[in-house]
């Protein structure tokens, strides 16, 4: 069996082609040459099937799919979003970045890349493909969401709110986006607003753990210890619960106090 992580690179010929607007006749000329090539691809039937395993069965099928013919855009995307999956945010932006030589104006492999980048922590080095992609694509919420993410991991706070708001216009009251905002405001030292917020968050379909998490942060930030501890049980044990409060409790004690919510 293959290795899921040692993928075979795209060529160095495309690595300078991201400028352009569509694939040169060349290019073009690879692509179909790849997909003719291809030996044995995955029917649309198993492709389908996949997805409902597991992680780490998607991650080696979307690997091998990858390997045989690194022109499939399908298979770039679903290994991106599994790799991202697994913690191997390097890897996920390395196999968006190198299939965006093939296709530079796909807002999807845009969205992994940057996405990628953001889940290292390097959203900065992120922002330039999200706001690709905004352009591309500007009615995907999720794109909108990534680039105030990356944005206020480059440190441009008042341009993440801004993304963040035009995400919930295209998406009205979706969680994570609630979510993101609000914590952009404990970044302010605003706490009151981000529990309001996130308050909100919690009663929409589909808030997840993240949200309660984040919620008993800002709660434990305005030193309502106890609430805040008695919330975070519901998704850690007593013990990690308890940690994180301590943590929180010497972060205020601290001058420092929400400059180190920023930097965590």
């Amino acid at each position: 069996m293959r290795n899921v992580f040692a993928l075979a690179p795209i060529s160095a010929l495309f690595l300078g082609s991201c400028a352009t607007t569509a694939p040169t006749e060349q290019e073009q000329a690879v692509i179909d040459s790849m997909n003719a090539n291809s030996i044995v691809p995955a029917s649309a039937s198993e492709r389908q099937a996949v997805r409902s395993q597991d992680v780490l069965t998607q991650a080696a099928f979307w690997a091998e799919a990858h390997e045989l013919n690194p022109s499939d855009l399908e298979a770039a995307l679903e290994l991106s979003r599994t790799l991202r999956q697994l913690g191997n945010y390097q890897r996920a932006s390395e196999v968006a970045r190198q299939t965006l030589a093939l296709y530079p104006d796909n807002a999807d492999l845009l969205l992994a890349h940057g996405t990628a980048l953001a889940a290292a922590g390097r959203g900065a080095a992120g922002v330039e493909s999200l706001r690709r992609a905004s352009q591309i694509d500007a009615t995907n919420w999720q794109i909108m969401n990534a680039l105030g993410i990356a944005l206020e991991q480059a440190g441009q706070s008042e341009a993440a709110r801004g993304a963040f708001r035009d995400a919930l216009t295209l998406s009205p009251g979706q969680p994570s986006i609630l979510s993101n905002l609000a914590m952009s405001y404990v970044t302010l030292g605003e706490p009151d607003t981000a529990e309001r917020m996130l308050r909100e968050a919690m009663v929409r379909p589909g808030a997840d753990a993240t949200v309660r998490q984040n919620l008993a942060l800002v709660i434990a930030l305005q030193g309502r210890f106890a609430e805040a501890e008695e919330l975070a049980r519901v998704d850690v044990s007593p013990q990690m619960a308890e940690a994180n409060m301590a943590y929180i409790r010497a972060m205020l004690t601290s001058r420092r106090r929400y400059d180190a919510v920023r930097e965590n």
